[in-house]
């Protein structure tokens, strides 16, 4: 292996450590959000929502980064378009290899744990969107101060809508 492949398979780890970082701090925002989510703290959940838009803004900086060092690796060695870390790792000396793997295992391991906190947050945003509107319905609804019979002798309060609309 020549000193450009290192240096190219050096910028690599590093990129991919950056992207590690930064799905640990989206993790940790998403965990938070979802705290405040439950507890309704609506500006402290404004605030985290502006940080995951930073954290995910630098995200796609460092994917675009990510995705320039593989292509820089591929054309210095000849490779096929479809090189992958696995190749990549092959390629790599004992040291960089484990590097390799080992951040993708970990990049692997935030990952799902994101996608779980994200769809359990998803969940909670859907629960309170619900409840907003079944407290609006229940609201909405103002006694017509009349009742009408049923069918069996049974009688039922009328009840007359606002007449707005109030879904989203």
């Amino acid at each position: 292996m020549d000193g450009t492949t290192e240096k190219l398979l050096d910028r690599l780890i590093a990129v991919i450590g950056e992207e590690a970082r930064l799905f640990e701090q989206f993790l940790g925002l998403l965990e938070h959000q979802q705290k405040m989510l439950i507890i309704g703290d609506g500006p402290e959940l404004q605030t985290v929502n502006g940080r995951l838009q930073t954290v995910i803004a630098q995200s796609q900086r460092v994917e675009k980064e990510r995705a320039e060092a593989v292509e820089a690796l591929r054309a210095a060695g000849g490779m096929a378009a479809d090189l992958t870390i696995a190749r990549i790792c092959d390629m790599a000396d004992t040291e960089r290899s484990l590097q390799l793997k080992n951040l993708r295992e970990i990049i692997l391991g935030l990952y799902g744990r994101i996608e779980e906190t994200r769809m359990r947050n998803g969940l909670l945003v859907e629960q309170s969107l619900e409840q907003i509107q079944h407290t609006l319905e229940t609201l909405g609804r103002v006694p017509a101060h009349r009742e009408t019979y049923q069918q069996h002798g049974g009688r039922t309060a009328e009840y007359v809508p606002l007449g707005i609309d109030r879904r989203v």
